[in-house]
């Protein structure tokens, strides 16, 4: 992808709040309280995410705040990012989101306030997905996956959360019949492994813990990882599964070439923003430079400090926090999308699923 941010600008900005700004910095949130907004119920992996890092974020940020974690539930999470979006421009108000509710607010979805545009990621985790395939789908290597065409099912919890592996299967030019009514990706595993579907995609710890088993038992064959892309588009595989080869390789050992053409295009976008960003925490880019400087500053301390890296370790189950330049990262390809390939994830939705966005 073109990256439209100048890195010589952000630089610049840097310098200019290190040189001009950092005095105002060290005392903006001494005495303050920083209220997380966490938009799901506890005990899952967005809550578990947030509360790992308003443990550990105040003790870094100049002033050492006292950070709290808020569980705001409802509607999947419109309420609480709702609440965010709707917050003063403070700094004292932050947002932990899951990669798909971060694709939802990058869409549009309709009734959502929160926009990827008027935000900046404060600090995020990666967490890759893998598809697998039943073995009553009669096949036993991955590149046979063609010849499953009109015999795949592929059940559906909340559409928009299962985008990575729904056009995975469209970038495979993949015929599937959806099969609604799950709860849950635990749901459809389940559901997976008493055969009723044929293809099913999990989080690549639970894939590990929960479908690994099934594979050495020859219940079911692994398929592919969703993967990374890398800045020049190329894909990257999954770092807690690198013997599993991606979806974009998988085709091109099926086709002889790299995948093309708008599906492709929308590949590139949903494995990187739903997977880089499985966790984040959000500040408001409106916020004073000041505080946007302070919890740079303490999330730069924060990743260094060994009682951190030994929880994260803990939590994040192979993968590592993404801070720095990885953020800058992470903003630059939410710039760069282009308006045409988000049109056709939306128009995949509604056309598909009956998805409805926010109107343009």
């Amino acid at each position: 992808m073109t990256h439209h941010w100048n890195r010589a600008a952000l630089a610049a900005v840097a310098t200019l709040a290190l040189s001009a700004g950092m005095a105002t910095a060290d005392d903006y949130y001494a005495g303050q309280t920083i209220r997380i907004v966490i938009p799901f119920s506890a005990g899952g992996g967005t809550d578990t995410f947030g509360r790992l890092i308003a443990g550990h974020l105040g003790n870094h940020i100049p002033g050492n705040p006292t950070v709290i974690a808020e569980n705001v539930t409802g509607a999947g999470g419109l309420l609480g990012s709702n609440e965010f979006a709707r917050a003063d421009r403070d700094g004292l108000t932050l947002l932990t989101a899951s990669g798909h509710l971060n694709l939802r607010a990058f869409l549009g979805l309709e009734g959502l306030e929160l926009d990827l545009a008027d935000v900046t990621p404060v600090v995020a985790a990666p967490m890759g997905h893998v598809t697998a395939i039943h073995s009553n789908a009669g096949i036993s290597d991955p590149t046979e996956i063609g010849n499953m065409t009109g015999r795949i099912t592929k059940g559906i919890t909340d559409p928009v959360g299962l985008i990575e592996s729904i056009v995975a299967l469209e970038m495979m030019g993949i015929e599937y019949r959806a099969v609604p009514g799950f709860g849950g990706r635990g749901d459809t595993r389940l559901a997976f492994e008493r055969g009723e579907l044929t293809i099913n995609t999990q989080s690549t710890p639970a894939y590990l813990a929960r479908v690994v088993p099934l594979v050495e038992e020859g219940t079911a064959i692994t398929a592919y990882a969703i993967g990374f892309i890398d800045a020049e588009g190329n894909p990257l595989r999954d770092p807690a599964a690198p013997d599993i080869m991606t979806a974009p390789e998988l085709y091109e050992a099926i086709h002889g070439e790299m995948p093309s053409g708008e599906a492709w295009e929308a590949y590139k976008i949903t494995a990187n923003l739903v997977q880089n960003t499985r966790g984040t925490i959000w500040v408001h880019t409106d916020a004073p430079e000041e505080a946007r400087a302070a919890l740079r500053q303490g999330v730069d301390a924060m990743v260094l400090d060994a009682e951190f890296q030994a929880a994260v370790a803990d939590i994040l189950e192979g993968y590592e926090i993404i801070s720095g330049a990885g953020l800058d990262q992470i903003k630059a390809e939410l710039d760069a999308a282009p308006e045409e390939v988000l049109d056709w994830l939306r128009n995949l939705m509604t056309e598909r699923f009956e998805v409805r966005f926010n109107p343009r």
